[in-house]
């Protein structure tokens, strides 16, 4: 895990031959993030920390994995992600899980993506789109050996039911419990008798949220993946699936499916157990 004291980058990545990670930093600017009480801070450096400051975002679920998430996306990817400090838990008696989880992180300046697709110019929402779909390849290319969020723990999103699936120990355990919802759909008349059993082959780093909502642009353009709660490894269908299954900003997600790799097949699979998925949630 990052820990305060090490370097922020200075700046986001270019491209894949730009260092994800700028060993230079400026005191002035984050001095609060090595201990310097504020009364030996002058104004100046108080206002340019307003630009620099990390930032405390809260989960109900556990932080660790989103945090390992967006470690690893920063090591293996030149993906714009928030740069995390620090996460812990805090006991919740009136959260589901019973805990609440905290991430310290860089604040992204610019726009949610969420409030401004709307009035992007073609152009700029065709950028977004190819921005994007480059992420996807690269989170695509980091294959991972097991399944599930980055150092273990329950799956969660909308593949995974309301209420989690797991921990898998191993990717048959996961395609068990996948077979599983499928043969609950067949039983009930759900799906397609002949629909095939799911048999998952590869691994690889997952967002599994792809959103609007969860990018930010920035002043020049470029385009940083927030909200990583839901990340993992998981087969290379899973990203197009869940973004197939995103109800808000239609021309969005429309645009996007055309320039993502289609995996029908996976995906008609995926769909299939809808009703696995939701109705028969806890079965």
């Amino acid at each position: 895990m990052s820990t305060l004291d090490e370097n922020v980058p200075s700046r986001a990545p270019n491209g894949p031959g730009d260092p994800i990670f700028t060993p230079t930093i400026d005191y002035k600017c984050v001095p609060l993030r090595w201990g310097q009480h504020r009364e030996f801070v002058s104004d100046e450096h108080l206002i340019l920390l307003g630009d620099t400051a990390p930032v405390l975002s809260t989960r109900s679920v556990q932080t660790k994995f989103e945090a390992k998430a967006l470690d690893l996306a920063r090591a293996k990817t030149v993906i714009r992600v928030p740069h995390v400090y620090r996460s812990f838990q805090v006991d919740d008696p009136f959260e589901y899980y019973g805990t609440r989880g905290y991430l310290v992180m860089d604040y992204i300046e610019g726009r949610n993506l969420g409030d401004c697709w709307m009035q992007l110019a073609a152009e700029d929402k065709a950028d977004v789109i190819s921005q994007s779909a480059a992420i996807i390849s690269q989170l695509q290319s980091t294959v991972l050996p097991t399944p599930g969020p980055i150092g273990g723990g329950p799956c969660r999103g909308k593949l995974f039911t309301d209420y989690g699936a797991g921990p898998f120990n191993s990717g048959s355990e996961m395609e068990a419990w996948f077979n599983h919802k499928l043969e609950i759909c067949k039983r009930y008349n759900q799906t397609p008798q002949d629909i095939p059993p799911f048999k998952f082959r590869k691994f690889v780093l997952v967002h599994q949220d792809i959103s609007p909502r969860n990018m930010i642009l920035d002043a020049a353009g470029q385009v940083w993946l927030i909200d990583w709660a839901h990340a993992g490894a998981y087969p290379p269908a899973f990203e197009r699936a869940a973004v197939a299954e995103q109800h808000l900003f239609p021309e969005f997600n429309k645009m996007l499916l055309n320039a993502l790799p289609h995996y029908d097949a996976e995906v008609s699979q995926l769909q299939s157990i809808q009703y696995g998925l939701s109705v028969a949630s806890l079965a």
